[in-house]
């Protein structure tokens, strides 16, 4: 895409339930974006076809750039993936994964117990997401966490877990924040650490108004969702100059042991065992700089 003086940013995220069943017409609106957004986006002319050109693209770094910095290719999978060979994904390069359990307060995903079974039996890291469903009843949020919580039955291995948030619900801007910040505290409160965010740039700016707010109370790890691009674009300042922790870079990829196409998710910063909920416990958020990271090569 070429910059201008106001573009459209297509975003990434996507209604799972419509689009993974085939539905393309539920994509979120795109939305408009100001110029001030156009340096973020100036590398972005291009699709990403491999790991090897996402890795170019740079990820979270280490402070200073320190060689212990690690990257590690993941997928995130639900129902519509069907039966996955998970000794097959593991033998592909595929380190962490991440699996629908819940959504909203009524439904468990069917294939979730054995997607977590099997992904950690063949030695993947390993965490679960919810599907927000939104709404104004009263206790909605706290709700759909305590049903997460329920049904995910994550431990000190897992990675920290994450809030999909892709609708809206008819909330307002200041509604959804408020609504999400319910729902990342609760579970925070329930397992002691800080959950993260899914979520595209598209429809961040668009509905919760790009602000920054949950980063700087401490929510820093970002799970951004951004397709066909050579480098994601970050809300919010740029998470609150966090940047991203977790990248989305494609719904089309391909991974042995999975017969439909599968989500593809890159990392890049510390050891990612120190984003398990045992390690966040035990030694804190892992320190990372907060300077922009390079233009891809």
């Amino acid at each position: 895409m070429t910059p201008r003086t106001s573009f459209t940013i297509r975003p990434a995220t996507r209604v799972k339930n419509s689009i993974e069943n085939g539905n393309t017409s539920a994509v979120i609106p795109s939305v408009l974006v100001t110029a001030r957004s156009a340096q973020a986006t100036q590398a972005a002319s291009a699709p990403i076809d491999s790991p090897a050109e996402a890795l170019a693209a740079g990820g979270r770094r280490a402070p200073g750039g320190r060689a212990h910095t690690v990257v590690r290719y993941g997928i995130d999978v639900s129902h519509w993936q069907g039966r996955i060979d998970w000794r097959q994904v593991a033998r592909s390069g595929v380190r962490f994964a991440v699996a629908k359990a819940t959504e909203g307060t009524w439904m468990v995903d069917p294939r979730y117990r054995w997607n977590k079974t099997q992904a950690e039996r063949n030695g993947l890291i390993f965490t679960a997401y919810h599907y927000a469903n939104p709404s104004r009843q009263p206790g909605d949020a706290k709700n759909e966490a305590d049903w997460f919580l329920r049904h995910a039955r994550l431990r000190g291995a897992n990675l920290l877990p994450a809030l999909d948030l892709e609708e809206h619900g008819g909330l307002s801007a200041r509604e959804l924040e408020r609504w999400t910040f319910v729902w990342m505290r609760r579970v925070e409160k329930r397992l002691g650490v800080k959950p993260m965010l899914y979520t595209s740039p598209g429809f961040w700016s668009g509905w919760v108004g790009d602000t920054p707010d949950l980063a700087r109370a401490g929510f820093e790890t970002l799970w951004v969702s951004h397709w066909q691009t050579r480098k994601p674009w970050v809300p919010a300042n740029r998470w609150a100059g966090a940047g991203w922790t977790f990248w989305q870079w494609t719904e089309r990829g391909r991974v042995a042991g999975i017969h439909n196409f599968v989500d593809r998710n890159i990392y890049s910063g510390p050891m990612l065992k120190r984003l398990t909920i045992a390690g966040i416990r035990r030694d804190g958020p892992p320190d990372t700089d907060r300077k922009r990271r390079p233009r891809p090569r």
